[in-house]
């Protein structure tokens, strides 16, 4: 098993009934590497903060690529267990 198929498993295991997983939003691979020193156990991407941190409107405003390399920054700058917020499909 791949190191990404692992942080899905354990993603899937701090969802627990009665014990609701709190995700913080972040927008860039420091924010994330911030709120994971904070000790959070998962981190979560607003499409509102990472448009806004682009300097886009909020709405499917920055191109898909960007998003998506930005999200792999931010994959890529903690250990933790990461969700993305996409606008659309």
């Amino acid at each position: 098993m791949g190191i990404w198929e692992d942080k899905a498993r354990h993603f899937a295991s701090l969802h627990r009934r009665g014990d609701p997983l709190i995700l913080f939003n972040v927008w860039d691979a420091g924010s994330a590497a911030t709120v994971a020193e904070a000790g959070a156990q998962a981190i979560a991407t607003g499409s509102w903060s990472v448009a806004a941190s682009h300097g886009a409107p909020d709405g499917e405003a920055i191109p898909l690529d960007l998003v998506l390399a930005n999200a792999r920054r931010i994959c890529e700058a903690v250990v933790l267990p990461v969700t993305v917020d996409f606008e659309g499909a």
